[in-house]
């Protein structure tokens, strides 16, 4: 490590300790260190306007990639908007996650299909959105969750390489598969046919008790408040 890496990292530091709630604050430098839990423990206490922009200090620091890693996927998690406002490009959060360098399950082959569901959006929108998903079902869910007249449900899907995967999780049983690079993409299936499996993925949840909509957390207490399927 050069020199000058702690310097900066101790600059970082500084700057997010003077941003950080008070209540954050003993979470700082353990997670600047390189400590995965506490990294979390961070993300958890810090309120959510102030999740992406340490995200982006963290980065900038190039903090140990493990804490780095942890911190990051709670924040895509459950405050994407906040970090992608952050980063303010679309090739900053590439470098993030990047860097951040997510393992991919063993399970992904080299080529892997996706889709991604949507409504009120034209093909060449819906593919520049980060989240797509393995699971057709789950795409056809979200197509046709808030479709109506004026938003029309699209379900779009393609093959892209297994490198283009910057992270998958499977938190919310949703098989998202983020992408930086927008995918060559086409309509899979018609509304009717979208219609059927969003009433399976329903029915489905209410059998296992589940909600039928992503669940919403304020943040209150620390806790972390839960987003629907990113755009």
């Amino acid at each position: 490590m050069s020199r000058e890496k702690p310097i900066f990292r101790q600059h970082a530091m500084n700057v997010v300790l003077r941003y950080a709630d008070p209540w954050a604050m003993e979470y700082v430098e353990p997670a600047f260190s390189g400590d995965p839990d506490t990294a979390l423990e961070l993300a958890v206490a810090l309120s959510n306007d102030k999740r992406g922009a340490v995200a982006v200090a963290m980065w900038d620091a190039k903090i140990p990639r493990p804490a780095f890693r942890m911190y990051l996927e709670a924040v895509w998690e459950h405050d994407y908007a906040r970090l992608i406002g952050a980063a303010g490009t679309r090739r900053r959060l590439a470098a993030m996650f990047r860097y951040a360098a997510f393992p991919l399950p063993d399970f992904m082959g080299e080529t892997v299909h996706i889709w991604r569901g949507t409504s009120g959006a034209s093909v060449s929108l819906a593919r520049t959105g980060y989240s797509w998903t393995l699971d057709h079902d789950i795409a056809c869910w979200f197509a046709m969750r808030f479709a109506n007249p004026a938003r029309q449900p699209l379900v779009l899907a393609a093959d892209v390489p297994r490198a283009d995967i910057v992270i998958y999780t499977n938190e919310r049983e949703e098989a998202e598969a983020v992408l930086m690079r927008p995918p060559a993409a086409s309509v899979d299936g018609t509304p009717e046919d979208w219609q059927r499996h969003y009433e399976a993925v329903q029915a489905a949840r209410r059998h296992a008790s589940l909600p039928a909509e992503s669940p919403w957390w304020c943040h209150e207490s620390g806790s972390l408040r839960q987003q629907p399927f990113r755009g």
